[in-house]
């Protein structure tokens, strides 16, 4: 491990870099080798026949409850302290919610614990009162299928969501009708708002761009990020000033959103025509791959660091499974941290999740 992290650190010892940034990068590429599964969840149940791609998987406030949303139109809630006891053969949901249209993503209130927003294939995004599941508003402006929701950090009240009508929503929970609209002129796959502002948000379109906005002016982006080669599927912000975004093009690059500038490029995985999943969380890069992997990546290094491929066998019921996909073709589909550095969620186009732990 040590030689694959002095051959790939991107940089070198300079005078312009000091020992004591090169022993953190050291430390952070070195710090894992490992992944082991803690514990699994099958999130179609016994319902084998059901389509069973997990689209969004996600934490709520306190890390005490997780949520799972797919193509099944189900969003199921987890209490995650049950879900790591394996002395029983299947876990079930406390939760469960039926929808309407399958289901594209979810996010979590960072201040209203309960609630939840979804966004789906009909192009709905609505919000839910996950402690007792009714749904508690929906927006319904959208023209096609909308691919991503997120709500505000900054301002909890706020949310963002976007469409395959080349739209880019800002929504009020105190209002019936958005806020904003942003005209993307393609289709918008992916949305985020910036972490510590409730004025900047970044999202990536199918004409292979991110593009970074201030919602006090939305006639020109502040910043227009361009290189990847095919559409642009996730943004995820590192750090204030730093987004990583995923794209069909097989890569991940890490932006300076403030300057527009590409400081990194990743390859290893691979993703080509599917949503693989995208989580950041303290310098770390989690993605999935159309090969049913998990790869981990570390912000200075450019290949990963180490991988997990989902086995036949992940929960005890897949093995009895009806309808199991005999051509090969699974591919991780969703993933997110816990409050735990080393502890992620990782589901895939089976709809197995599981918990992982990095060591």
């Amino acid at each position: 491990m040590l030689m694959f992290a002095l051959w790939y650190l991107d940089g070198s010892l300079s005078s312009d870099v000091g020992l004591g940034s090169f022993r953190d990068s050291l430390a952070a590429v070195t710090k894992y080798s490992r992944c082991k599964v803690l514990s699994s969840v099958n999130f179609v149940g016994e319902n084998y026949a059901q389509a069973s791609i997990v689209s969004s998987i996600e934490f709520d406030r306190d890390h005490e409850h997780f949520a799972v949303a797919g193509v099944s139109r189900k969003i199921k809630l987890y209490e995650y302290n049950s879900v790591l006891d394996n002395t029983v053969d299947m876990h079930y949901p406390i939760k469960e919610v039926s929808c309407s249209a399958k289901l594209s993503c979810i996010s979590w209130n960072s201040y209203l614990r309960n609630y939840l927003a979804s966004s789906d294939y009909d192009g709905f995004v609505s919000i839910y009162d996950m402690a007792t599941g009714q749904k508690v508003r929906t927006f319904q402006e959208h023209e096609r299928r909308s691919w991503s929701v997120d709500f505000c950090s900054s301002d909890p009240k706020l949310l963002a969501s976007c469409s395959d009508d080349c739209r880019v929503k800002i929504w009020s929970m105190h209002n019936d009708y958005s806020v904003t609209t942003i005209d993307a002129k393609s289709n918008v796959c992916c949305v985020k708002f910036k972490p510590d502002s409730q004025y900047n948000i970044a999202f990536g379109t199918a004409d292979h761009n991110l593009y970074y906005f201030d919602l006090r002016n939305t006639r020109e982006p502040c910043n227009l990020l361009k290189g990847h080669k095919k559409a642009v599927s996730y943004a995820r912000f590192l750090s204030p000033n730093e987004i990583v975004s995923a794209s069909t093009d097989s890569q991940l690059r890490l932006w300076r959103v403030t300057e527009g500038q590409c400081l990194r490029t990743y390859r290893g995985h691979v993703n080509e025509k599917n949503f693989v999943g995208l989580a950041v969380s303290s310098g770390y890069i989690v993605c999935g791959s159309e090969t049913n992997t998990v790869h981990l990546y570390q912000h200075d290094i450019s290949r990963p660091l180490l991988s997990y491929k989902f086995d036949d066998g992940s929960t005890k019921a897949s093995t009895d499974r009806v309808k199991k996909d005999d051509t090969g073709s699974e591919f991780v589909s969703a993933m997110c941290w816990s409050n735990r550095e080393n502890i992620l969620l990782a589901a895939n186009s089976q709809g197995v999740v599981k918990v992982l732990e990095l060591s």
